[in-house]
This record gives structure tokens, sequence and C-alpha cells, in this order.
């Protein structure tokens, strides 16, 4: 049986969600995000909403206050207020408190918000040696603990793994890269920071990300933000890839290679990764793109044997 991964939790959720299973969906999540590791903050967010979406009102609030109350999570405000799915609890009081106790999570953590960076590396092997470096930015309403599960193997390999998190929370355990500008510089910063407390390889430096975090990744080499040997962009969410075009000739003179990893069940960025590789195509950019069918959102099953031919690939001269 197919391991359930914390993205294939939230998508296959969200499958029978939009699909007006409620109850289903609902049972689905709740069977099995036990011991599962991701945002659980998100996991609960998903079981109390489509809970109250099944009708299940008293179980919404009851898990609802778990999550807030007992776990001490918080959620935006205005989500909370705004979000349809939970309309109906407006008229009890508890749906009040736990709205306000949010209010307030939510303040302090939006004056105390700042960018985090977690550093792993190999066992030291020499003063001499220059680690290369590998920097993997996470997706939107993600975090470094579940970037570290999927990147963490590039470290058996003598490389060294930056995981930045964006300083923009969204709640409890979720930041995002909303703001591209704000998230690049947060990245300059890190990146300054490695090379001068870091003994590492300047020339062998490789930017990665899923998702939104792929996007940051991307501007930030066509804004000479960062300098690096070449790319891997999961699922990659590229909006604005057609008005990024006469940025891309930077990546062909630096001699920049690129790996794109998507499936083709993935509604948000399917589409774009082509279009990006068909634009690499025709300017005549080294990359690879691996598309995988039946693949959703997420990461593949076999993403450290993907990174590590990735690696290769960028590594080859």
């Amino acid at each position: 049986m197919k391991k359930i991964t914390y993205t294939s939790l939230i998508n296959r959720t969200l499958e029978m969600y939009m699909k007006g299973d409620y109850l289903e969906a609902y049972n689905f999540i709740t069977e099995n995000y036990k011991g599962i590791k991701g945002n659980l903050a998100q996991i609960y967010n998903f079981r109390y909403t489509i809970a109250n979406k099944a009708g299940l009102e008293e179980l919404a609030l009851q898990i609802m206050s778990e999550s807030i109350v007992e776990k001490g999570f918080w959620y935006q405000y205005h989500y909370l207020i705004e979000d349809e799915d939970l309309k109906s609890l407006n008229k009890y009081k508890e749906f009040d408190e736990l709205l306000d106790i949010c209010k307030k999570r939510e303040l302090e953590a939006k004056r105390n918000e700042k960018p985090d960076l977690k550093i792993i590396v190999s066992k030291k092997i020499n003063e001499q040696y220059k680690y290369p470096l590998i920097i993997a930015l996470h997706g939107d309403q993600e975090n470094i603990e579940i970037t570290e599960d999927y990147w963490s193997s590039c470290v058996h390999k003598n490389y060294l793994l930056a995981l930045p998190q964006s300083s923009q929370i969204q709640f409890s355990e979720g930041y995002e890269w909303k703001d591209i500008e704000k998230g690049s510089q947060e990245l300059k910063e890190h990146y300054e920071n490695i090379l001068e407390k870091h003994n590492i390889d300047s020339d062998n430096t490789i930017i990665g990300g899923f998702s939104a975090g792929g996007r940051v990744a991307l501007y930030s080499i066509l804004k000479d933000i960062i300098q690096v040997k070449g790319f891997i962009l999961v699922a990659p969410w590229l909006p604005e890839i057609d008005e990024w075009v006469p940025l891309l000739d930077k990546i062909r003179e630096k001699g920049i290679k690129g790996y794109i990893v998507c499936g083709d069940k993935d509604d948000d960025c399917y589409e774009c990764s082509r279009r990006f590789a068909d634009l690499l195509s025709s300017k005549k950019i080294s990359y690879e793109l691996k598309i995988f069918k039946g693949l959703d959102h997420e990461y593949p099953d076999n993403f450290n044997e993907i990174l590590q031919n990735a690696i290769e690939f960028i590594s080859k001269s």
C-alpha cells in the first residue's frame, strides 16, 4: 500500500471535499493523520472545517477547541470569520471565544515574526573541506520540518543543507511566500550568513524549492540575489513565468542547469512547469523535466533517488 505522506493526506482529503463527500473526507483524514510528519495545526483545521461542512457542528467545535485550547494552535481571525464552511458556528458562544483567542495569538505572532534558518551538515570531514551547498525552500503553509524530511538525504553526500523559513506566518507553523520581494531579501541574508559562517564551495551551490518556494528560488536567480550552479524545482508555482522570459537569458549566460519535477495531476503547477521547460528549451538552457503520471501537488515517493539524480545532472560539467 502506498505510504500516506502529509501532502498526500491533504490532497486526498481535498479531493473528497471537492466532490462533496464531506463525511468520507472527514473520516479519511481522521483515520490517517496520526503519526504523519507535517503541520498538525493544518490537519486540525481540515478536520473541524470538514466536520462542520458534514453537518457535525458539535464535533467541529470540539475539534476546534482541542486544537486551539489544548494544543495551543491559532488561525487567522479573518479566515475564521469569513470562511463559508464555518458560518453555521457563528451562533455558538464557544466559537466567539475561540475567535478571540486566535485574534490575540495572531497579533502576537505578527509582532514577533522573523525568518528562520536550519543548517544540517554531515560530520566534519576536515578543516580544509569546502561543502557544496543546497538551499531548499518550503511551500506555502509549510515549514522547515516538512521540507527537511524530503531534502535531508543530500547531507549523506557531504552537502551542507540550508533550510530557510519565511517570516510570513499564516497560522500556527504555517508560513508562506506571498511577498516575493520580502522572501527573496530574507533568502539573500540567509545566503550571506551561510557563506560567512561556513566553509562553502560557492561554485557548487544548488537552490531548490517546492511550489511557492520554487517561485522564490527561481526569482532569486533571475534577480541575481544568489549565485548558483543549478536549481531543483518540485511542483513549482510560477504564475509570472511569461513575464520573466526576458530574464531567462541570465540562466543561459551563467551556465546554470535546471531540474524540474511535477505530477500530471497537479492542477496548479503542471501547465506552468511545462511552459517553463519549453522556455528553457527555446533559450537553449540545459535542463531535465520529470513528469510523474498520476502525481498530484506533492513530492514523488522516490524523491531521495530523484534528488540524487538531479544533483548528478547539475554537477556534471
